[in-house]
């Protein structure tokens, strides 16, 4: 069986935004040991001068108190990532205000950090993250706890699931087998109407580094989640259907089909020269064709750079 390290899968980034919102809005971040006022807004991270790649948790809230939270998940924390989220912070403070606060929500291997401390400094500041080491926190014993508590009809912090997958230090096959346990169970109180099927795919979104692609389809066949939502994009909106509703299932394939490539050139222009402007992003998410966006990937590799690659994107009548 393929490596359960997820990273083959990846969610449409507009997606992930919006099964987040639904499930965080109205809600404080105490689950995560944070004391904040209850999210009003749930938005992309994306300053002018930061490309987002596709499939990264990574998203903006604003609580009723006009506090502002930056959160992204990451899997085994190095200081490398601590110096990264440390340019990005200030390009979004520079944005937002200076009422912002870094959450790294911290799983795998996770740096230990130097005397305690996670915190980088230099002789002109420091850049101090909230880090939420989810390593601390035993899954499967937290399950546990969770399924009495609602068999017992005590359990009311819902929004713990979502991060219940990226509980504990297991790897490999057993990491991959809490998250489905999660997933399953969630499956059943979304049957029994106790949670949104919003809050169900949410907590997808934070298991798809953990579970490889092909298991996670056979995840969502086996327990007949299939039938009740099939994701797709129109119009920038998510289509959901419900049970016995097979509405769109071909359309939502060939969305799919779209994504994908536009991820795949998008990635390689990431990897291969950094920063891309937020206009070649946009061209490339309106392309419609995926013969097209085949073409470009192809383009993106060949390209030395992307003045190169954006003379060839202008030549397209889309």
């Amino acid at each position: 069986m393929k490596s359960k390290d997820g990273t083959a899968y990846a969610q449409n980034y507009d997606v992930i935004v919006k099964w987040l919102a639904a499930a965080l809005r109205g809600e404080t971040l105490e689950v995560l040991g944070l004391k904040t006022g209850r999210i009003e807004e749930v938005f992309a991270f994306e300053p002018a001068d930061i490309s987002v790649k596709a499939g990264r948790v990574d998203v903006m809230l604003r609580d009723d108190t006009g506090a502002i939270y930056h959160v992204e998940e990451q899997r085994n924390l190095k200081k490398t990532d601590i110096f990264r989220f440390a340019a990005y912070h200030f390009l979004g403070a520079e944005q937002w205000g200076v009422n912002l606060t870094d959450i790294i929500l911290a799983s795998g291997e996770v740096w230990a950090g130097e005397k305690g401390s996670r915190a980088v400094t230099t002789k002109s500041g420091k850049y101090d993250p909230v880090v939420i080491d989810f390593t601390e926190r035993d899954g499967r014993k937290r399950l546990g706890e969770i399924r009495e508590a609602v068999s017992a009809g005590t359990f009311e912090n819902w929004l713990e699931l979502v991060f219940l997958p990226l509980y504990g230090r297991e790897t490999g096959e057993a990491r991959s087998e809490i998250a489905e346990e999660v997933l399953r169970f969630e499956n059943e109180l979304y049957c029994e109407k106790k949670i949104s099927v919003r809050l169900l795919a949410a907590t997808l979104v934070m298991s798809n580094r953990l579970i490889d692609k092909e298991r996670l389809r056979a995840f969502w066949e086996e327990v007949k989640m299939l039938d009740i939502f099939e994701i797709a994009r129109e119009e920038g909106e998510i289509i959901g259907i419900g049970k016995g509703e097979i509405i769109g299932i071909e359309k939502g394939k060939n969305l799919g089909i779209l994504e994908d490539r536009r991820e795949m050139v998008t990635d390689v222009l990431i990897e291969r020269f950094g920063v891309v402007l937020p206009r070649i992003l946009e061209q490339i998410r309106a392309i419609q064709n995926p013969d097209v966006l085949k073409m470009l990937h192809r383009q993106a590799l060949k390209c030395q750079n992307l003045q190169e690659f954006e003379a060839v994107l202008d030549l397209i009548d889309n």
